[in-house]
């Protein structure tokens, strides 16, 4: 049970970093030489490739749990660093609080529950198999998985129709259709068995959605009467359907992992 909890954490965590990882990839491959490489990239590119096979192994119980626990604390120990540098040091030196980075701070609460989870100890009940119960739950995670993915091709069309945004790029059309598979695949196995494979990436990339709505609402209201004019209607529409996507992922997510009713993630 603490090596699946741990894996589906890992998971999680592993897939809100793909974002970074592969805008980092698709920035390197229209650029080439001209990209400049950080160290920052590769250390993000190491935990998510970590974060991502731990993971996988802890789900199928054949990890061990030191090693979940050293990769968590790796990834706390850089998402710290990164927020004192980013955020923490500039409220400081600055003497005024600014832009919040919410991914960052919760990712962070996350990693440090999974450090701090299996040193807890639980008493696991017996579970009384609830096909009608079970049933309900499924149903409403495909129900938001489906209008998720209705979303998702739908913010990929307008990225990949538009001519010019402000905030936008190609990229948030493949991050649309990244998330629409997985919808997809909620949606297929949601009728029949989901699975932390598929309920946890949903969840990562999800979480990414909404907290990408939070970051450009704050630009926005900073310096959005700068720039409203150069904002089309596209683009606002853009932004609302990033909130509406993150949400519909998170519940549908979340509804089908209630909907395995045991006390451990089913891989």
């Amino acid at each position: 049970m603490k090596k699946q909890v741990s894996g589906f954490i890992m998971l999680f965590l592993g897939t809100t970093l793909l974002p970074n990882v592969s805008s980092f990839l698709y920035s390197w491959a229209l650029n080439g030489s001209d990209f400049k490489l950080t160290w920052i990239l590769w250390v993000t590119l190491a935990l998510t490739v970590l974060l991502f096979v731990f993971g996988i192994l802890a789900l199928l119980d054949k990890s061990s749990l030191a090693a979940n626990l050293v990769i968590l604390l790796g990834f706390s120990v850089f998402q710290g660093w990164m927020l004192w540098q980013n955020q923490m040091k500039p409220w400081i030196d600055a003497g005024e609080l600014d832009m919040l980075d919410y991914s960052r701070i919760i990712t962070l609460l996350v990693a440090l529950i999974g450090l701090v989870s299996p040193f807890i100890n639980t008493t696991e009940k017996p579970s009384t198999p609830s096909i009608d119960w079970q049933k309900k739950w499924r149903w409403a995670g495909v129900f938001f998985a489906i209008l998720g993915l209705g979303l998702s091709v739908t913010i990929a069309v307008i990225v990949l129709s538009g001519e010019e945004f402000f905030f936008t790029t190609p990229f948030d059309a493949y991050l649309g259709i990244g998330i629409a598979f997985f919808f997809l695949l909620a949606i297929l196995f949601g009728f029949k068995k989901p699975n932390a494979f598929i309920t946890a990436p949903l969840l990562g990339l999800s979480f990414n959605f909404l907290t990408e709505y939070l970051w450009l609402e704050q630009i926005l209201q900073k310096i959005g009467s700068q720039i409203g004019s150069q904002i089309g209607q596209d683009e606002n529409t853009i932004v609302a359907l990033k909130l509406i996507i993150g949400t519909l992922g998170i519940f549908a997510s979340l509804f089908l992992v209630i909907a395995t009713e045991k006390k451990k993630f089913d891989a």
